[in-house]
C-alpha cells in the first residue's frame, strides 16, 4: 500500500536538504518541480516508479534509503529488501542449469531460500546446503555438479555490496535478460555517461572473466574493431569486439572457444573503457 503521508514527510525532509523543492528538482533527472510539489501535497493516488525511486535515494544525503522508499511506496513489504531481491534473481539466473541435470525430487525453492536469506557474511551456509543435499540426494556425480553450481551462485550473492554514500558510477550485474542494479563502483568520473557492469560470462578472455568489471561509456556509435556491451535481440546482454558490415554486424570474441556472430537485431548500450581483472586495472585502449 502506498504511503502517501509518509512519502510526503520524506520528500520535505530531502527538499530541506536543498533549501526548496525547486533545487531538488534540478538535481534529479527528468523531475520537475510540480511532479515533486503534487507528492508533497499528496495529490497523486499512485506512486513514483522505482527509477524514480531510486534517483531521491540517491539525492537524500542520507535521509532515506532505497529500501525504505519502496517499503513507504508498496514495492516492498517490511520483511523484504532489495538485495533479497537481486540474491533471488541470481538464483533464477542459474535454476535451468540445475534442472538439467534431472535430479529427482530436487527443492530448488528449498535450497534458494537458504542461499537468499543468509547473512552477507554467513560462511556455514556451503556446509549447511552440502550436509542437506547428501542427506536427501545422496553423494554422485550430479549432486557434486549441483554443489559447484550452488557454490557459483553463492558467492555471486556474497559479491552483492553496496557501498556506503553512493560514491562513484552506477554497478550493475547483467543476468540472462535484465540488468540490475546492485550498487556503486569507485571510479574517477560520476556522470551520467558510464555505468559499471559485472561481464555476464567468459568470452572476452583476458580481457574479462565472467563477474570481472567493465567500465562503459554510454554511448550508442559503432567504431569497427572496438569492444561493446549490447543488448541482442531485445534479450540477452553481451560484450563482445565489433565490425560492421553493410546491414550486419559481426561480433568477436577474445576467448577462442567461442565462435563469431553475424547478427543485425543489437542495441549498442556502451563501450568499454577499462576493465578491472582479478589482478588490477588496466586500460583496453592500447
Amino acid at each position: 500500500m502506498f504511503e502517501k503521508e509518509k512519502f510526503s514527510i520524506i520528500l520535505k525532509k530531502i527538499a530541506d536538504q536543498y533549501g526548496n523543492i525547486s533545487l531538488l528538482a534540478n538535481n534529479i533527472e527528468k523531475c520537475s518541480r510540480s511532479y515533486l510539489s503534487k507528492y508533497i501535497n499528496m495529490r497523486f493516488p499512485s506512486p513514483p516508479t522505482p527509477k524514480v525511486l531510486e534517483k531521491l535515494a540517491e539525492a537524500s544525503n542520507g535521509v532515506t534509503t532505497y529500501d525504505e522508499l519502496m517499503q513507504i511506496c508498496g514495492y516492498l513489504d517490511s520483511n523484504t529488501s532489495s538485495r533479497e531481491i537481486i540474491a533471488h534473481n541470481i538464483c533464477k539466473d542459474y535454476e535451468k542449469e540445475i534442472n538439467s541435470l534431472h535430479i529427482p525430487n530436487i527443492n530448488n525453492e528449498y535450497i534458494f531460500e537458504i542461499l537468499i536469506k543468509q547473512n552477507e557474511n554467513d560462511a556455514p551456509v556451503l556446509k549447511q546446503l552440502s550436509n542437506y543435499i547428501e542427506a536427501n540426494y545422496g553423494i554422485n556425480n550430479k549432486t557434486k555438479a549441483l554443489f559447484t553450481i550452488l557454490e557459483k551462485i553463492d558467492k555471486n550473492i556474497k559479491d552483492i555490496v553496496i557501498m556506503g554514500g553512493n560514491k562513484g558510477i552506477p554497478l550493475y550485474s547483467v543476468s540472462n535478460n535484465t540488468m540490475i542494479k546492485i550498487g556503486f563502483f569507485p571510479f574517477e568520473y560520476t556522470t551520467d555517461e558510464y555505468i559499471a557492469v559485472k561481464a555476464p560470462n567468459d568470452k572476452m578472455l583476458p580481457l574479462l572473466d565472467q563477474g570481472d568489471i567493465a567500465v562503459i561509456e554510454l554511448q550508442n556509435k559503432i567504431i569497427d574493431g572496438q569492444t561493446y556491451l549490447l543488448q541482442i535481440d531485445n534479450s540477452y546482454y553481451d560484450i563482445a569486439k565489433i565490425f560492421s558490415e553493410a546491414n550486419t554486424c559481426k561480433l568477436y570474441y577474445m576467448n577462442s572457444k567461442f565462435e563469431e556472430l553475424e547478427l543485425s537485431r543489437i542495441k549498442i548500450i556502451g563501450e568499454v573503457v577499462l576493465s578491472q581483472n582479478k589482478s588490477a586495472f588496466k586500460k583496453r585502449r592500447d
